[in-house]
C-alpha cells in the first residue's frame, strides 16, 4: 500500500505581518484514508521533514476524500522575514508517509512543485 497523494488549495500565495495579510487558509483532501497529517514550516535553508520544523496543524485518522481546512498564521514564520517552505505530510494506515518536499528553482521567487505550479505560499519581507 503506498502513502497517500494530496491536493490542497490556498487562499493565498504570501504572508506578512499586515491586517488582512497574516494568514492563509488551506483545504486539502487526501486520496486514501490516513492515520496521521501534519503541516510544517521551515526557514528556506533549514532542515525539513516529517517531524521537523514547526507543526502548525495536525490531524489524526480521516478517512480518503474527506476534506480538512486549517489556517497557516504569520506568528508561525518564526526567524523573521524571509522565505519559508510549508509542507504537507500524511501517514497512509501502512504507516508510510507522503513525500511532498518542494523546492525552489533557481531565479525563481516562489516555491515549484513537480508539476510547475506554485507551492503553499512563502513570507514576504
Amino acid at each position: 500500500m503506498a502513502a497517500p497523494g494530496l491536493t490542497f488549495t490556498v487562499s493565498g500565495h504570501q504572508i506578512s505581518d499586515e491586517a488582512g495579510f497574516d494568514f492563509i487558509t488551506v483545504t486539502f483532501r487526501a486520496d486514501m484514508a490516513y492515520q496521521a497529517f501534519e503541516c510544517r514550516v521551515t526557514k528556506l535553508g533549514e532542515d525539513y521533514g516529517v517531524g521537523k520544523g514547526v507543526l502548525v496543524a495536525s490531524f489524526s485518522q480521516t478517512p480518503a476524500g474527506t476534506p480538512r481546512t486549517f489556517e497557516v498564521y504569520d506568528d508561525y514564520l518564526l526567524h523573521g522575514d524571509g522565505e519559508y517552505r510549508i509542507s504537507l505530510f500524511a501517514q497512509g494506515e501502512d504507516g508510510s508517509w507522503n513525500d511532498n518536499y518542494c523546492y525552489i528553482p533557481v531565479g525563481s521567487a516562489k516555491y515549484i512543485c513537480q508539476d510547475g505550479r506554485p507551492y503553499l505560499c512563502m513570507r514576504e519581507g
